[in-house]
């Protein structure tokens, strides 16, 4: 049959719009079989906004003899600082546009003097010692233009339990919150222990050990068993669990009593240290042994005659070079007190540190008790005395920085001039540990806290 050519135009639009109906239909039928059409891809997420990064505040301290805190030292070299972080010590290091340019040609430059006893200084008497700082005290100035930087306030203790409170406190001038390096930084412990409390020790160090190793297993116990309930750490057993855990340093006293902190005695009067107190320092090595790590050992009169055994554990020491202990008659080649102590323990690869005497009147740290006893003007004194005994005077720095660290548990953050430490520095117009040195500067968490020349306490005397 034969259509004219508008009968064929019409047919041809029919059957295509029946085709698109059709079409729709069955479309309509499949994807209700398959769901609704997938959504649209979802659009690229754009990136949060970030803010940029705040600048760093770069100081150059150049042209200074750098005296690193390790025993090391760098002749013209440039200490440069980042906000409150050291960010590189060497010679030819670039100083970025902008930076804070301090002259040290000609002077010295040391890390901050810590002091492993101290009091006053703005710190609190008791925790938390975050809330008690006193961040304009002026005893911070006095102990700022002596160079100290850092120290640990509070109590340890000397007793058959594991106590403490205490807190590593920076001189941080103006800056309550840049004070508190660390709380509870040291636990104490008596040397001489009875059987029982020996035994009981013991027993704790084992539960605290077990439940440490229960700890670290139970995220494959909780993963075979979602039921499985976490272990919990023995009664009592916070300080201990900390030392094993490396977060305190156990302090040990083999005079007894009260040890560093004792309010009276020490320094050659009522309750000072036994002319031989070997017995309580082998006690004390054995409680080293016991937790599997170092100790401290605070102001031993015969460190000097065993000072292998003590390497050997990898304990520390921290004495004062000006104590004096009479000897025995019967045996004065192995008892009392040896100027040549930090230098016969330092030789055997024990850390050392050095305090003061014991004030006439109490307080075993740097204070304002008294001349070249507890005096806050003078804490170099006891390390130029380890001189006087034969100690090395680049490692007689370091009982004044970074062994000094050591002891209080935070040479990760103070105690040297290393790249990523705490900018905590000195400039001084001479030998740190001579006398007649003055701090012409002192930095603490990378900002100036100190400058003679605008200070009353020194500014006034001629060099």
């Amino acid at each position: 049959m034969t259509f004219p050519i508008h009968h064929r135009a019409l047919l041809a639009a029919g059957i295509l719009l029946t085709l698109a109906v059709d079409a729709t239909a069955q479309g309509r039928g499949r994807r209700g079989q398959r769901g609704e059409r997938p959504p649209a891809p979802p659009a690229e997420a754009k990136p949060e906004d970030s803010k940029p990064a705040k600048p760093k505040v770069y100081v150059a301290i150049t042209g200074g003899d750098v005296h690193l805190g390790t025993g090391q030292r760098l002749t013209g070299a440039t200490v440069l600082l980042a906000d409150d972080k050291i960010e590189a010590v060497g010679h030819n290091l670039t100083v970025p546009e902008g930076a804070t340019v301090i002259d040290a040609k000609g002077k010295v430059v040391s890390p901050g003097f810590v002091c492993v006893l101290g009091n006053g200084m703005g710190a609190g008497r008791s925790a938390p010692y975050a809330d008690a700082v006193n961040p304009y005290d002026p005893e911070i100035k006095q102990g700022l233009a002596a160079g100290i930087t850092a120290f640990l306030a509070g109590s340890v203790g000397s007793s058959a339990q594991l106590t403490g409170s205490n807190a590593v406190i920076k001189l941080a001038w103006g800056d309550a919150k840049g004070m508190v390096l660390k709380e509870d930084a040291v636990v104490g412990l008596a040397a001489e222990l009875s059987l029982g409390d020996r035994d009981k020790l013991t027993e704790a160090v084992q539960k605290a050990r077990e439940y440490l190793q229960a700890l670290e297993q139970f995220p494959k116990q909780k993963a075979a068993d979602p039921n499985a309930k976490e272990p919990t750490a023995p009664p009592g057993s916070e300080k201990l669990l900390a030392v094993l855990r490396g977060d305190a340093m156990l302090w040990i006293n083999p005079a007894g009593g009260g040890g560093g902190f004792a309010m009276f005695g020490g320094g050659g009067r009522r309750g000072a240290p036994r002319a031989d107190d070997i017995d309580a320092i082998r006690q004390a090595l054995a409680t080293a042994k016991l937790f599997g790590r170092g100790v401290v050992l605070q102001k031993p009169t015969s460190g000097w005659v065993i000072p292998d055994e003590i390497a050997a554990t990898g304990s520390m020491v921290f004495l004062s070079p000006r104590d004096r202990r009479p000897a025995d008659p019967a045996n004065p080649d192995r008892t009392g007190s040896n100027l040549a102590q930090a230098a016969i323990l330092a030789q055997a690869g024990v850390p050392v540190a050095v305090t003061c005497p014991v004030g006439m009147f109490g307080g075993a740290g740097v204070g304002i008790g008294g001349i070249l006893g507890q005096d806050l003007n003078t804490p170099q004194v006891d390390a130029a005395y380890a001189v006087r005994g034969g100690l090395d005077g680049r490692k007689a720095l370091r009982t004044l920085t970074l062994d000094a660290a050591r002891l209080l548990g935070v040479d990760r953050r103070i105690g040297s001039l290393e790249a990523g430490k705490d900018a905590d520095v000195l400039i001084l117009d001479g030998d740190p540990l001579h006398y007649a040195t003055f701090v012409t500067m002192a930095l603490v968490n990378g900002k100036v806290v100190y400058e003679r020349a605008k200070e009353p306490l020194y500014s006034h005397i001629p060099r």
